[in-house]
């Protein structure tokens, strides 16, 4: 029998340790610069303490710097952030971020600060209280920062850095009092000095520094399944909206799968644990260059060798969020198949539990009845025609299969839903 929902317990949830996760995630969308909002968050930090906040002001300021991307998922968007000091447009992701921090409880605090991270500091609302305002401004003054940091370490070999750090700060002197508050500048210079300050923001150093910070704080709270599915559709929408043909696929894969898991007979605890396994199956192919993800033709094999890389990645990013539940794992097997020819690991059929075939059957399903670059949407016959050779080859569980064709119509009318509502859980 079923556990009534508003019975059930969520889990515990480290907010510290997600905000990384969903930073790393989220720094996936630059492909070749993969860091860029861990850095940010970890100069604003150090800045925060040379100005003399208190331990829980520098701790603010670390997660809504981790955070200040969360409205970014193209990677073209993400070329001009780590490219260009001001640019048009720059309003649109900072205003994407907020809503997104908005609807996650433990990260509405941070919402407002990353809302204007692209404000210059003479702009800044007046009816923005002094605290806010600062925050905000850090953090654009750390991002841009990061900005002329990349650039040179792209030129130069890393030691460099040491060296030249006052010609880096002096690319961003000109902008003082115009786009950054003269008092943070100064801050930001007095961090500058140190070595540490510099040595940190290196790949093999930056999560160390980040995590040694995050460990003198508790923010482990405890979510209900409600705040957690609410993370989980989020992130999903960010993945969703690298690309106009994936919209509302990870949610559409969700709640197929949390219907198929009911049918088969999962208890309520796994169904929506399979819900959330949906909803971010697909978190890796943040990292997967847009034009791929709207390719009209058919890719390349070195087109294909790099999607094949995101069920891994989604699995390293629900690992850090999830840790101890089967979460990652449904997601990062969601392309198995049960003769063995499917990725990343090639299992075989008694490798492959029934959370994981349902997810698979699901997301084949809801991907064949979406529009697509290359063509148009599929009727339900026709999906379920290319879905039993599929079967028939050994490849998708037979019985799940069978219960999909049974319940067909109410599954591909729920496929092609458009727009965020969801079941009623």
């Amino acid at each position: 029998m079923d556990t009534p929902v508003n019975n059930m317990l969520g889990m515990d949830v480290d907010v510290g340790r997600a905000a990384h996760a969903v930073t790393k995630a989220l720094d996936y969308v630059g492909v070749n610069d993969k860091s860029h909002g861990r850095r940010v968050g970890l100069i604003c930090h150090r800045v925060a303490h040379l100005l003399g906040w208190t331990r829980k002001r520098r701790h603010f300021i670390l997660l809504a710097g981790m955070l200040h991307d969360s409205g970014v998922s193209s990677t073209a968007v993400h070329k001009k952030i780590v490219g260009e000091l001001e640019w048009n447009g720059a309003e649109e992701h900072c205003v994407r971020g907020e809503h997104f921090l908005s609807s996650f409880p433990p990260f509405q605090r941070y919402a407002e600060a990353v809302r204007y991270h692209h404000t210059r500091w003479e702009h800044i609302p007046e009816s923005l209280d002094q605290a806010t305002g600062e925050y905000a401004n850090l953090i654009f003054l750390a991002d841009r920062l990061d900005v002329v940091y990349v650039s040179f370490i792209q030129k130069n070999p890393l030691h460099m850095v040491l060296l030249e750090r006052q010609a880096i700060l002096e690319e961003l002197r000109p902008h003082v009092g115009t786009l950054f508050s003269e008092k943070l500048f100064v801050a930001l210079e007095q961090a500058a000095l140190k070595d540490s300050f510099w040595l940190e923001l290196r790949d093999e150093f930056l999560d160390d520094a980040i995590f040694e910070t995050l460990s003198s704080a508790d923010y482990r709270v405890s979510l209900s399944f409600d705040e957690i599915e609410s993370l989980g559709e989020l992130i999903s929408q960010v993945v969703d909206a690298k690309s106009p043909f994936t919209h509302y696929h990870s949610l559409r894969v969700a709640d197929i799968a949390y219907s198929l898991a009911g049918l088969v007979g999962c208890d309520q605890y796994e169904k929506r644990l399979l819900r959330i396994a949906g909803l971010l199956h697909d978190v890796g192919k943040l990292r997967t260059p847009d034009e791929i993800l709207e390719k009209p033709g058919a890719l390349t094999p070195e087109e294909l060798a790099q999607m094949r890389s995101h069920p891994l990645d989604s699995r390293r990013v629900l690992q850090a969020i999830f840790p101890n539940t089967l979460i990652a794992k449904w997601a990062a097997e969601h392309h198995e198949k049960l003769d063995g020819s499917g990725y990343p690991y090639g299992w075989h059929a008694d490798q492959i539990d029934i959370p994981t075939r349902i997810l698979s059957i699901a997301d084949i399903f809801q991907a064949l009845c979406q529009k697509r670059p290359y063509r148009g949407r599929l009727g339900v016959d026709q999906v379920l025609a290319i879905m039993d050779d599929m079967v028939s080859g050994g490849q998708l569980d037979s019985s799940i299969y069978e219960v999909l064709k049974v319940h067909k119509v109410s599954l591909y009318q729920l496929a092609i839903r458009e727009g965020t509502s969801t079941l009623d859980l």
